[in-house]
Protein backbone atom coordinates (compact mmCIF):
# COMPACT_ATOMS: atom_id res chain seq x y z
CA UNK A 1 0.00 0.00 0.00
CA UNK A 2 2.93 2.16 0.83
CA UNK A 3 4.82 1.05 -2.04
CA UNK A 4 1.55 2.17 -3.97
CA UNK A 5 1.21 5.76 -2.55
CA UNK A 6 5.06 6.44 -3.09
CA UNK A 7 4.46 5.50 -7.08
CA UNK A 8 1.24 7.80 -7.33
CA UNK A 9 3.61 10.36 -5.89
CA UNK A 10 6.67 9.94 -7.85
CA UNK A 11 4.43 9.93 -11.29
CA UNK A 12 2.81 13.17 -9.74
CA UNK A 13 6.07 15.02 -8.88
CA UNK A 14 7.67 13.73 -12.86
CA UNK A 15 4.42 13.93 -14.80
CA UNK A 16 4.56 15.82 -18.47
CA UNK A 17 2.32 18.45 -16.56
CA UNK A 18 4.20 19.16 -13.59
CA UNK A 19 7.65 19.11 -15.67
CA UNK A 20 6.33 21.39 -18.29
CA UNK A 21 2.54 22.66 -17.75
CA UNK A 22 0.50 24.37 -20.59
CA UNK A 23 -0.01 27.80 -19.14
CA UNK A 24 2.90 28.81 -17.15
CA UNK A 25 2.88 32.30 -16.19
CA UNK A 26 5.89 34.88 -17.02
CA UNK A 27 7.43 34.37 -13.70
CA UNK A 28 7.46 30.65 -13.82
CA UNK A 29 8.73 31.25 -17.11
CA UNK A 30 11.57 33.58 -17.01
CA UNK A 31 12.27 31.26 -13.72
CA UNK A 32 13.08 28.34 -15.99
CA UNK A 33 15.17 30.63 -18.88
CA UNK A 34 17.16 31.21 -16.00
CA UNK A 35 17.32 28.16 -13.90
CA UNK A 36 18.01 25.34 -16.70
CA UNK A 37 20.79 26.81 -18.05
CA UNK A 38 22.28 27.75 -14.49
CA UNK A 39 21.93 24.22 -13.16
CA UNK A 40 24.12 22.86 -16.36
CA UNK A 41 26.74 25.47 -15.53
CA UNK A 42 26.42 24.80 -11.71
CA UNK A 43 26.83 20.99 -12.89
CA UNK A 44 29.91 21.38 -14.91
CA UNK A 45 31.69 24.09 -12.35
CA UNK A 46 30.83 20.96 -10.06
CA UNK A 47 32.48 18.09 -11.85
CA UNK A 48 35.01 19.62 -14.27
CA UNK A 49 36.68 22.80 -12.60
CA UNK A 50 39.27 22.46 -15.16
CA UNK A 51 37.17 22.99 -17.76
CA UNK A 52 33.92 24.32 -17.13
CA UNK A 53 32.42 24.86 -20.55
CA UNK A 54 33.35 21.54 -21.76
CA UNK A 55 34.80 22.41 -24.46
CA UNK A 56 36.55 18.82 -23.95
CA UNK A 57 33.85 17.07 -24.48
CA UNK A 58 32.02 15.32 -27.18
CA UNK A 59 29.12 17.01 -26.86
CA UNK A 60 28.12 20.34 -26.31
CA UNK A 61 26.53 20.03 -23.40
CA UNK A 62 26.05 23.61 -21.87
CA UNK A 63 23.76 24.32 -24.65
CA UNK A 64 21.37 21.65 -24.07
CA UNK A 65 19.53 24.05 -21.76
CA UNK A 66 19.21 27.25 -23.94
CA UNK A 67 18.31 24.29 -26.85
CA UNK A 68 15.47 23.27 -24.75
CA UNK A 69 14.10 26.65 -23.73
CA UNK A 70 14.05 27.72 -26.95
CA UNK A 71 12.03 24.83 -28.03
CA UNK A 72 9.80 25.17 -25.34
CA UNK A 73 9.44 29.45 -25.39
CA UNK A 74 10.95 30.79 -29.34
CA UNK A 75 13.95 32.33 -30.13
CA UNK A 76 13.79 35.36 -27.69
CA UNK A 77 13.89 33.09 -24.31
CA UNK A 78 16.53 30.51 -26.07
CA UNK A 79 18.68 33.49 -26.42
CA UNK A 80 18.60 34.96 -23.09
CA UNK A 81 19.56 31.18 -21.96
CA UNK A 82 22.81 31.43 -24.25
CA UNK A 83 23.18 34.64 -22.78
CA UNK A 84 24.15 32.95 -19.68
CA UNK A 85 26.71 30.61 -21.24
CA UNK A 86 28.65 33.57 -22.70
CA UNK A 87 28.64 35.60 -19.58
CA UNK A 88 30.23 31.41 -18.01
CA UNK A 89 32.66 32.23 -20.32
CA UNK A 90 33.58 35.56 -19.16
CA UNK A 91 33.66 34.29 -15.99
CA UNK A 92 36.17 31.02 -16.95
CA UNK A 93 38.10 34.10 -19.15
CA UNK A 94 38.67 36.41 -15.95
CA UNK A 95 39.52 33.68 -13.75
CA UNK A 96 42.37 32.32 -16.16
CA UNK A 97 40.85 28.45 -16.42
CA UNK A 98 41.90 26.75 -19.66
CA UNK A 99 42.30 28.06 -23.00
CA UNK A 100 42.59 31.72 -23.13
CA UNK A 101 40.91 32.01 -26.59
CA UNK A 102 37.17 32.81 -27.72
CA UNK A 103 35.66 29.58 -28.63
CA UNK A 104 34.33 30.46 -31.80
CA UNK A 105 32.96 27.58 -33.33
CA UNK A 106 31.77 26.44 -29.84
CA UNK A 107 29.67 29.91 -29.25
CA UNK A 108 28.58 30.57 -33.73
CA UNK A 109 27.27 26.56 -33.52
CA UNK A 110 25.20 26.64 -30.40
CA UNK A 111 23.97 30.32 -31.02
CA UNK A 112 22.54 28.54 -34.46
CA UNK A 113 20.89 25.60 -33.63
CA UNK A 114 19.10 27.83 -30.44
CA UNK A 115 18.04 30.23 -33.77
CA UNK A 116 16.72 27.03 -35.66
CA UNK A 117 15.06 25.27 -32.77
CA UNK A 118 13.58 28.78 -31.66
CA UNK A 119 12.25 29.16 -35.16
CA UNK A 120 10.79 25.77 -34.78
CA UNK A 121 9.00 26.60 -31.58
CA UNK A 122 8.17 29.65 -33.09
CA UNK A 123 6.30 28.10 -36.32
CA UNK A 124 4.86 25.08 -34.98
CA UNK A 125 3.19 27.37 -31.63
CA UNK A 126 1.33 29.89 -34.55
CA UNK A 127 -0.18 26.71 -36.26
CA UNK A 128 -0.82 25.28 -33.32
CA UNK A 129 -2.98 28.09 -32.22
CA UNK A 130 -4.99 28.63 -35.22
CA UNK A 131 -5.80 24.88 -35.33
CA UNK A 132 -7.05 25.44 -31.85
CA UNK A 133 -9.32 28.21 -33.04
CA UNK A 134 -10.61 26.41 -36.39
CA UNK A 135 -11.39 23.43 -33.98
CA UNK A 136 -13.38 25.60 -31.94
CA UNK A 137 -15.29 26.47 -34.19
CA UNK A 138 -16.18 23.43 -35.77
CA UNK A 139 -16.91 22.24 -31.86
CA UNK A 140 -19.20 25.03 -32.15
CA UNK A 141 -20.60 24.91 -35.37
CA UNK A 142 -20.86 20.60 -34.88
CA UNK A 143 -22.82 21.41 -31.51
CA UNK A 144 -25.31 23.85 -32.95
CA UNK A 145 -26.24 20.90 -36.12
CA UNK A 146 -26.55 18.20 -33.59
CA UNK A 147 -29.14 20.31 -31.77
CA UNK A 148 -30.58 21.46 -35.26
CA UNK A 149 -30.43 17.61 -36.31
CA UNK A 150 -32.24 16.78 -32.65
CA UNK A 151 -35.13 19.60 -33.25
CA UNK A 152 -35.98 17.91 -36.68
CA UNK A 153 -36.24 14.40 -35.28
CA UNK A 154 -38.62 15.78 -32.46
CA UNK A 155 -40.44 17.79 -35.08
CA UNK A 156 -40.98 14.77 -37.30
CA UNK A 157 -42.32 12.60 -34.27
CA UNK A 158 -44.37 15.57 -32.94
CA UNK A 159 -45.85 15.76 -36.22
CA UNK A 160 -47.15 12.28 -36.88
CA UNK A 161 -48.18 12.27 -32.88
CA UNK A 162 -50.08 15.14 -33.23
CA UNK A 163 -50.95 16.75 -36.05
CA UNK A 164 -54.28 17.78 -35.56
CA UNK A 165 -54.03 19.19 -32.50
CA UNK A 166 -51.21 21.66 -33.12
CA UNK A 167 -51.08 24.00 -36.32
CA UNK A 168 -47.55 23.48 -37.94
CA UNK A 169 -44.41 22.14 -37.36
CA UNK A 170 -41.95 22.98 -34.62
CA UNK A 171 -39.41 23.89 -37.05
CA UNK A 172 -41.94 27.02 -38.48
CA UNK A 173 -42.48 27.95 -34.86
CA UNK A 174 -38.60 28.31 -34.34
CA UNK A 175 -38.65 30.04 -37.27
CA UNK A 176 -41.00 32.33 -36.23
CA UNK A 177 -39.51 32.59 -32.46
CA UNK A 178 -35.90 33.07 -34.81
CA UNK A 179 -37.57 36.03 -36.72
CA UNK A 180 -39.30 37.32 -33.36
CA UNK A 181 -35.86 37.64 -31.36
CA UNK A 182 -34.33 39.50 -33.89
CA UNK A 183 -37.31 41.71 -34.96
CA UNK A 184 -37.75 42.50 -31.13
CA UNK A 185 -37.64 45.79 -29.51
CA UNK A 186 -34.81 45.67 -26.75
CA UNK A 187 -36.11 48.88 -25.22
CA UNK A 188 -39.56 46.95 -24.62
CA UNK A 189 -38.42 43.73 -23.55
CA UNK A 190 -35.01 42.49 -21.38
CA UNK A 191 -34.98 39.65 -23.06
CA UNK A 192 -36.29 40.13 -26.65
CA UNK A 193 -38.80 37.11 -27.62
CA UNK A 194 -38.79 35.61 -24.15
CA UNK A 195 -42.59 35.79 -24.30
CA UNK A 196 -42.94 34.41 -27.50
CA UNK A 197 -40.36 31.90 -25.77
CA UNK A 198 -43.25 30.81 -23.31
CA UNK A 199 -46.03 30.89 -25.52
CA UNK A 200 -44.02 28.52 -27.65
CA UNK A 201 -42.80 26.10 -24.70
CA UNK A 202 -46.87 26.40 -23.45
CA UNK A 203 -47.72 25.33 -26.36
CA UNK A 204 -45.14 22.28 -27.27
CA UNK A 205 -44.22 21.41 -23.97
CA UNK A 206 -47.70 22.22 -21.97
CA UNK A 207 -46.19 24.24 -19.43
CA UNK A 208 -49.01 26.00 -17.36
CA UNK A 209 -46.79 28.74 -15.02
CA UNK A 210 -42.99 29.62 -15.94
CA UNK A 211 -40.53 32.75 -15.60
CA UNK A 212 -38.11 34.09 -17.37
CA UNK A 213 -35.24 35.35 -15.70
CA UNK A 214 -31.82 37.80 -16.28
CA UNK A 215 -28.52 35.94 -15.04
CA UNK A 216 -25.20 36.65 -15.82
CA UNK A 217 -21.71 34.83 -14.83
CA UNK A 218 -18.63 36.64 -13.65
CA UNK A 219 -15.93 35.05 -11.92
CA UNK A 220 -17.68 31.87 -11.45
CA UNK A 221 -20.19 33.23 -9.70
CA UNK A 222 -24.13 33.67 -11.11
CA UNK A 223 -26.21 36.86 -10.84
CA UNK A 224 -29.54 35.88 -11.14
CA UNK A 225 -31.54 39.30 -12.38
CA UNK A 226 -34.73 40.65 -12.65
CA UNK A 227 -37.90 38.29 -14.19
CA UNK A 228 -37.77 38.94 -18.46
CA UNK A 229 -40.94 37.63 -18.82
CA UNK A 230 -43.37 35.46 -16.89
CA UNK A 231 -46.33 32.88 -17.98
CA UNK A 232 -49.38 32.30 -15.40
CA UNK A 233 -48.27 32.61 -11.50
CA UNK A 234 -45.03 31.19 -11.16
CA UNK A 235 -43.25 31.05 -7.70
CA UNK A 236 -39.90 33.12 -6.80
CA UNK A 237 -36.81 31.19 -8.05
CA UNK A 238 -34.01 31.71 -5.35
CA UNK A 239 -30.80 31.67 -5.21
CA UNK A 240 -28.98 28.75 -4.25
CA UNK A 241 -32.07 26.47 -5.39
CA UNK A 242 -31.63 22.93 -5.85
CA UNK A 243 -32.70 22.89 -9.27
CA UNK A 244 -30.43 26.11 -10.09
CA UNK A 245 -27.28 25.00 -8.70
CA UNK A 246 -27.65 21.84 -10.57
CA UNK A 247 -28.62 22.76 -14.07
CA UNK A 248 -25.36 25.51 -13.90
CA UNK A 249 -23.49 22.68 -13.02
CA UNK A 250 -24.53 20.46 -15.43
CA UNK A 251 -24.63 22.96 -18.09
CA UNK A 252 -27.97 22.11 -19.12
CA UNK A 253 -31.86 21.12 -17.72
CA UNK A 254 -32.71 19.91 -14.26
CA UNK A 255 -35.84 18.53 -12.48
CA UNK A 256 -37.05 16.97 -9.71
CA UNK A 257 -37.50 13.43 -11.31
CA UNK A 258 -33.61 13.14 -12.45
CA UNK A 259 -31.19 11.08 -10.88
CA UNK A 260 -29.44 13.93 -9.66
CA UNK A 261 -31.84 15.65 -7.65
CA UNK A 262 -31.56 14.96 -3.88
CA UNK A 263 -34.63 14.92 -1.13
CA UNK A 264 -32.48 16.77 1.27
CA UNK A 265 -33.16 20.25 0.08
CA UNK A 266 -36.19 21.45 -0.99
CA UNK A 267 -37.30 23.54 -4.50
CA UNK A 268 -40.51 25.26 -5.24
CA UNK A 269 -39.93 24.83 -9.05
CA UNK A 270 -40.68 21.47 -11.28
CA UNK A 271 -37.46 22.27 -13.72
CA UNK A 272 -34.91 24.47 -14.01
CA UNK A 273 -33.30 25.39 -17.56
CA UNK A 274 -30.18 27.53 -18.41
CA UNK A 275 -30.42 29.42 -21.24
CA UNK A 276 -27.13 28.82 -22.56
CA UNK A 277 -25.73 29.31 -25.94
CA UNK A 278 -23.38 26.89 -28.24
CA UNK A 279 -20.22 28.98 -26.78
CA UNK A 280 -21.10 28.24 -23.50
CA UNK A 281 -22.54 31.70 -22.47
CA UNK A 282 -25.22 32.04 -20.11
CA UNK A 283 -28.11 34.52 -20.80
CA UNK A 284 -31.19 33.58 -19.06
CA UNK A 285 -32.39 31.00 -16.89
CA UNK A 286 -35.74 29.67 -17.40
CA UNK A 287 -37.99 28.67 -14.29
CA UNK A 288 -41.21 25.77 -14.55
CA UNK A 289 -43.33 26.19 -11.54
CA UNK A 290 -46.15 24.54 -12.87
CA UNK A 291 -46.81 21.28 -15.73
CA UNK A 292 -49.06 18.38 -16.04
CA UNK A 293 -47.43 15.44 -14.97
CA UNK A 294 -47.76 13.74 -18.27
CA UNK A 295 -45.63 16.04 -19.53
CA UNK A 296 -42.59 15.38 -17.49
CA UNK A 297 -40.92 12.78 -20.02
CA UNK A 298 -37.76 12.37 -21.59
CA UNK A 299 -38.92 13.37 -25.22
CA UNK A 300 -40.49 17.02 -24.19
CA UNK A 301 -37.55 17.41 -21.95
CA UNK A 302 -35.19 16.88 -24.66
CA UNK A 303 -37.52 19.41 -26.76
CA UNK A 304 -37.37 22.09 -23.99
CA UNK A 305 -33.42 21.74 -24.14
CA UNK A 306 -33.25 22.11 -27.76
CA UNK A 307 -35.78 24.95 -27.22
CA UNK A 308 -33.90 26.75 -25.13
CA UNK A 309 -30.41 26.84 -26.59
CA UNK A 310 -31.61 27.76 -29.87
CA UNK A 311 -33.32 30.53 -28.69
CA UNK A 312 -29.88 31.47 -26.54
CA UNK A 313 -27.96 31.21 -29.77
CA UNK A 314 -30.37 33.16 -31.83
CA UNK A 315 -30.63 35.95 -28.77
CA UNK A 316 -26.82 36.47 -29.18
CA UNK A 317 -26.43 36.85 -32.88
CA UNK A 318 -29.86 38.77 -32.94
CA UNK A 319 -28.30 43.03 -32.96
CA UNK A 320 -25.91 41.44 -35.63
CA UNK A 321 -28.07 39.43 -38.15
CA UNK A 322 -31.09 42.35 -37.65
CA UNK A 323 -27.75 44.75 -38.77
CA UNK A 324 -27.53 42.84 -41.96
CA UNK A 325 -30.74 41.63 -42.54
CA UNK A 326 -31.63 45.29 -42.70
CA UNK A 327 -28.80 46.18 -45.31
CA UNK A 328 -29.31 42.86 -47.13
CA UNK A 329 -33.13 41.99 -47.83
CA UNK A 330 -34.19 39.17 -48.77
CA UNK A 331 -30.99 37.17 -46.58
CA UNK A 332 -31.84 33.90 -45.41
CA UNK A 333 -31.46 33.92 -41.42
CA UNK A 334 -29.57 31.25 -41.48
CA UNK A 335 -26.65 32.71 -44.22
CA UNK A 336 -26.81 35.99 -42.05
CA UNK A 337 -26.11 34.23 -38.62
CA UNK A 338 -22.74 32.60 -40.12
CA UNK A 339 -22.17 35.71 -42.27
CA UNK A 340 -22.21 37.57 -38.69
CA UNK A 341 -20.37 34.76 -37.01
CA UNK A 342 -17.30 34.89 -39.22
CA UNK A 343 -17.36 38.79 -39.47
CA UNK A 344 -16.45 38.26 -35.50
CA UNK A 345 -13.88 35.22 -35.74
CA UNK A 346 -12.35 38.07 -38.21
CA UNK A 347 -12.29 40.86 -35.78
CA UNK A 348 -11.45 38.68 -32.72
CA UNK A 349 -8.60 35.95 -34.12
CA UNK A 350 -8.19 37.07 -37.28
CA UNK A 351 -9.11 34.31 -38.93
CA UNK A 352 -10.16 35.44 -42.74
CA UNK A 353 -13.07 33.76 -43.98
CA UNK A 354 -14.34 34.81 -48.29
CA UNK A 355 -17.72 35.36 -49.99
CA UNK A 356 -17.22 34.19 -54.00
CA UNK A 357 -20.26 35.95 -55.67
CA UNK A 358 -21.65 34.58 -59.22
CA UNK A 359 -24.02 36.48 -60.73
CA UNK A 360 -25.62 34.75 -64.11
CA UNK A 361 -26.99 35.90 -67.70
CA UNK A 362 -27.63 35.17 -70.87
CA UNK A 363 -29.32 32.66 -71.95
CA UNK A 364 -28.85 29.69 -69.60
CA UNK A 365 -28.42 31.64 -66.60
CA UNK A 366 -31.69 29.47 -65.20
CA UNK A 367 -29.73 26.17 -65.79
CA UNK A 368 -26.45 26.97 -64.59
CA UNK A 369 -26.83 27.98 -61.27
CA UNK A 370 -29.29 24.87 -60.81
CA UNK A 371 -26.87 21.92 -61.79
CA UNK A 372 -24.32 24.06 -59.89
CA UNK A 373 -26.14 24.20 -56.87
CA UNK A 374 -25.96 20.11 -56.73
CA UNK A 375 -21.84 19.71 -56.54
CA UNK A 376 -21.80 22.62 -53.75
CA UNK A 377 -19.31 21.71 -51.01
CA UNK A 378 -20.59 20.75 -47.08
CA UNK A 379 -18.63 23.23 -45.05
CA UNK A 380 -20.05 26.41 -47.36
CA UNK A 381 -23.29 27.81 -47.29
CA UNK A 382 -25.14 29.20 -50.45
CA UNK A 383 -27.54 32.45 -50.50
CA UNK A 384 -29.48 32.21 -53.65
CA UNK A 385 -31.52 35.10 -55.29
CA UNK A 386 -32.40 37.50 -57.79
CA UNK A 387 -30.90 40.56 -58.97
CA UNK A 388 -33.35 42.24 -61.20
CA UNK A 389 -34.42 39.02 -64.15
CA UNK A 390 -30.87 37.36 -63.12
CA UNK A 391 -29.93 34.79 -60.53
CA UNK A 392 -26.89 35.42 -58.05
CA UNK A 393 -25.64 32.65 -55.65
CA UNK A 394 -23.26 34.00 -52.81
CA UNK A 395 -20.92 31.63 -51.76
CA UNK A 396 -20.26 31.83 -47.99
CA UNK A 397 -16.44 29.83 -47.21
CA UNK A 398 -16.02 30.02 -43.62
CA UNK A 399 -12.08 30.37 -42.76
CA UNK A 400 -11.04 29.86 -46.51
CA UNK A 401 -7.17 31.29 -46.98
CA UNK A 402 -6.63 32.83 -50.22
CA UNK A 403 -5.59 29.75 -51.93
CA UNK A 404 -8.09 28.09 -50.83
CA UNK A 405 -10.46 30.73 -52.45
CA UNK A 406 -8.64 30.84 -55.58
CA UNK A 407 -8.85 26.74 -55.95
CA UNK A 408 -12.67 27.04 -55.37
CA UNK A 409 -13.06 29.49 -57.98
CA UNK A 410 -10.31 27.61 -60.55
CA UNK A 411 -12.41 24.42 -60.26
CA UNK A 412 -15.94 26.36 -60.90
CA UNK A 413 -14.21 27.73 -64.12
CA UNK A 414 -12.95 24.07 -64.79
CA UNK A 415 -16.62 23.03 -64.08
CA UNK A 416 -18.40 25.61 -66.15
CA UNK A 417 -15.90 24.36 -69.06
CA UNK A 418 -16.15 20.77 -68.77
CA UNK A 419 -20.09 21.13 -68.37
CA UNK A 420 -21.23 23.70 -71.00
CA UNK A 421 -18.13 23.79 -73.40
CA UNK A 422 -17.36 27.42 -72.88
CA UNK A 423 -16.15 29.65 -71.30
CA UNK A 424 -17.41 31.69 -68.11
CA UNK A 425 -17.22 35.08 -69.80
CA UNK A 426 -19.09 34.08 -73.17
CA UNK A 427 -21.76 32.60 -71.11
CA UNK A 428 -22.09 35.88 -69.22
CA UNK A 429 -21.35 34.46 -65.57
CA UNK A 430 -19.64 36.79 -63.35
CA UNK A 431 -17.61 35.38 -60.32
CA UNK A 432 -16.90 38.20 -57.78
CA UNK A 433 -14.57 37.25 -54.41
CA UNK A 434 -14.75 39.14 -51.48
CA UNK A 435 -11.72 38.49 -48.76
CA UNK A 436 -12.95 39.37 -44.89
CA UNK A 437 -9.42 40.58 -44.36
CA UNK A 438 -9.33 43.43 -47.33
CA UNK A 439 -12.97 44.70 -47.73
CA UNK A 440 -16.47 44.63 -45.62
CA UNK A 441 -18.29 41.88 -47.08
CA UNK A 442 -21.84 43.32 -46.21
CA UNK A 443 -21.27 46.85 -47.71
CA UNK A 444 -19.65 44.67 -51.01
CA UNK A 445 -22.56 42.68 -51.46
CA UNK A 446 -24.74 45.69 -50.60
CA UNK A 447 -23.08 47.60 -53.64
CA UNK A 448 -22.72 44.72 -56.08
CA UNK A 449 -26.90 44.20 -55.71
CA UNK A 450 -27.26 47.48 -55.93
CA UNK A 451 -25.15 47.51 -59.62
CA UNK A 452 -26.41 44.05 -60.79
CA UNK A 453 -30.25 46.01 -60.14
CA UNK A 454 -29.27 48.74 -61.93
CA UNK A 455 -27.57 47.35 -64.77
Amino acid sequence: MAESTRSKIWKQLFSSETLAPEDGGSRLRWLEVLLLPLTLIALAWLFRPNDPLLLGAAFPWLWFGPVLIALRYGVFSGLVAGLLVLIDWAVVDAMGIGAQEFPRDFFIGGSLLVLLCGEFSDVWRDRNLRMDETNLYVTERLSRLTKRHLLLNLSHDRLEQEMLARPGSLRDALARLRDLVIGSNKQTEMLPGSRSLLQLLAQYVNIESAAIYLASESGGRLALGEVAASLGDPQPLKPGDELLDLALEKRGLAHISGDEASLQRSSNQLLVAPLVASDDTLVGVLAVTKLPFFSLNVENLQMLSVIVSYYADNLLAAPEVDAIRKRLPGIPAMYAEELARMLRMQRKIGLSSHVVVMTFGGERKEEIPAQFLQIKRGLDLYWQTFVGNNPVIAVLMPFASPAAKEGFMQRIDGWIRSRFNDSPENLRIGIRAIDFSVEEPVGVLEQLMREKAAA
